[in-house]
């Protein structure tokens, strides 16, 4: 058996072009908002402030999945800002504007940061008051 020389043709794919991907990038915004309002509509409505803790144990505790679902959403969707702000900083880059790009990089970053602390309370508040619910539910007093 011997090796062949014969080197492979390139791929002519139009998943394989940069042009693709910058395109993909940059509208990443646009899914940004949308996926948020879809996330956002999974979630509903929070108790508001003051609520009593009957109320916000109802919250997290009927809701778990929607909540947990909407967790899962909003995280994958967390990608799409900073894929756009990734665009974003290119293309400041490229018009000669680092500065802006820089301050638009680590703005994506930090509301990044505390969505993704947000994103990780609701959940975990969720995942919690189920495993409350379920103890509870198996050894009553």
């Amino acid at each position: 058996m011997s090796a062949s020389n014969t080197a492979m043709a390139p791929s002519t794919s139009l998943y394989t072009t940069s042009a693709f991907w910058e395109r993909l990038w940059r509208t990443s915004g646009l899914q940004f908002v949308g996926f948020f309002v879809i996330a956002s509509f999974i979630y509903g409505f929070q108790p508001q402030v003051g609520a009593s803790t009957d109320v916000l144990a109802a919250f997290y505790t009927g809701g778990r999945t929607r909540i947990l679902i909407a967790a899962v959403f909003s995280g994958l969707n967390l990608l799409n800002l900073l894929w756009f702000a990734a665009a974003l900083r290119t293309t400041l880059a490229d018009a000669g504007q680092d500065g802006w790009g820089a301050a638009a990089t680590a703005a994506s970053t930090a509301f990044g940061a505390l969505l993704i602390l947000q994103i990780s309370v609701g959940a975990a508040l969720a995942y919690t008051q189920s495993l409350a619910l379920e103890i509870t539910s198996s050894h009553p007093d």
